[in-house]
């Protein structure tokens, strides 16, 4: 089963870049004849790429491209459109806008313009906003010792602008400020037979449940990035650590700071297609006296994005840390296996923070990576816990990039969660 390759004209001119020429290489593949013997699915592929459909999925139509994923687990299915421009004011400024809607009714809005060239590359700035309205997230109560028949569901519709502004002194380093307004709406929760936390928790349980309150945050942050491949890295590491002051505006007692730490590593092994990825994280919150978390903004564990053994939002609390472990190796060209093993805790006080009683997770699953950047594009993954067996459905990398927002990439194949 062969497919003829139409010859490139004399008169045609030589593609000026790598991507130009992968582009002209795929339409003297498709544009061609579709041979007798040829199956159903390679006449599918064909047709996909005659009709220009594969190219609209993968690099959009004039600034357009559809979406996928970018909410948080329980959502349902995310789907939606982008527009992003990278050329803007002659290849200094970028724009990118998305709408998203999940198969629950899950709604998100987000717009980020971003300079990521000032000072011939060696300093940024970005402006984001945002807004969501999740009608039911997930709350089991304070602390580890909560548990699932506490489960309950609460609406978070959320807005926020930040701004950040930074150096880039050497490509391997940034270093800045980031800041902004939050302006969090906590309400009753629709998810089908689940109480609504504000019925099943007290204030005292549930910090903010029955207050509502605006914040000013920002802070200094760090990010040490010496991976091979910012998307698919099978090589190297990163390091990222980050301060943020929330100040309650409204004087509810809800003003606290925040410090954000994560180291991930990659080592390579058989030429690359084997690779172990470490990955450890911890968030410790410093109340000022008298003041507390709102348990909506405390970090919580559980999910494909860190316990995966357990159900997502399991645990919540002022603090926590994370640990997990993966072997991943090539099964093919875009294909990956993987074996995991997580642990991490929430608990009241940074000064407990070590490895005792931490709650465990392991298991295996795959992920499919985009050709050319090797970013992972869907991941599939089964885990077992003392609590049972979850599956899970993810468009997001477990070792994604930490939320640096420069501008230099308005559209990454991978990331945290908006």
């Amino acid at each position: 089963m062969g497919i003829l390759l139409r010859p490139v004209l004399p008169q045609e001119a030589p593609p000026a870049t790598r991507a130009e020429q992968i582009e002209r290489q795929r339409d003297l593949t498709f544009r061609t004849p579709v041979p007798p013997d040829t199956d159903v699915v390679e006449r599918a592929v064909i047709w996909a790429y005659d009709k220009k459909i594969v190219q609209f999925l993968s690099t959009g139509w004039k600034g357009f491209a559809p979406i996928a994923g970018g909410m948080i687990d329980y959502s349902g299915i995310p789907f939606g459109m982008q527009y992003l421009r990278t050329d803007l004011l002659g290849g200094t400024t970028g724009f990118r806008a998305s709408a998203r809607l999940s198969t629950r009714g899950y709604q998100l809005y987000d717009m980020e313009v971003g300079m990521p060239k000032l000072a011939a590359g060696r300093a940024y700035l970005d402006g984001y906003v945002r807004h969501r309205n999740y009608s039911g997230v997930d709350y089991y109560g304070p602390g580890s010792s909560s548990v699932l028949t506490g489960r309950s569901s609460y609406k978070l519709e959320d807005s926020q602008a930040d701004l950040s502004v930074g150096l880039r002194p050497v490509s391997w380093l940034r270093m800045g400020f980031a800041g902004g307004y939050y302006q969090p709406n906590i309400g009753p929760g629709t998810t089908p037979g689940i109480a609504s936390t504000d019925r099943l928790y007290s204030p005292v349980q549930a910090p903010g449940v029955a207050q509502q309150t605006n914040f000013l945050h920002g802070g200094p942050l760090l990010h040490i990035d010496y991976r091979d491949n910012p998307y698919g890295p099978r090589s190297g590491g990163q390091y990222y650590g980050r301060l943020d002051y929330y100040q309650d505006r409204d004087h509810s007692g809800f003003t606290f700071r925040r410090v954000t730490g994560e180291v991930q590593q990659f080592i390579p092994l058989f030429n690359k297609k084997r690779v172990i990825a470490l990955r450890a994280k911890t968030v410790l919150g410093l109340e000022n006296p008298g003041q507390q978390i709102p348990f909506y903004l405390q970090p919580s564990l559980g999910g494909s994005d860190d316990l995966r053994g357990f159900r997502p939002f399991r645990f919540y609390g002022a603090n926590s840390v994370v640990y997990n472990a993966e072997w991943r190796w090539e099964l093919m060209s875009g294909l990956d296996a993987a074996l995991f093993y997580d642990m991490g805790k929430v608990f009241p006080r940074p000064g407990m923070l070590n490895f005792k009683h931490l709650e465990k997770s392991i298991g295996g699953g795959f992920r499919v990576r985009a050709p050319g950047t090797g970013a992972v594009i869907m991941r599939i993954d089964a885990a077992v816990s003392r609590e049972g067996v979850q599956f899970d459905l993810s468009f997001l990398d477990i070792f994604a990039t930490p939320q640096v927002r420069t501008g230099r990439e308005l559209s990454p194949p991978v990331g945290r969660l908006p």
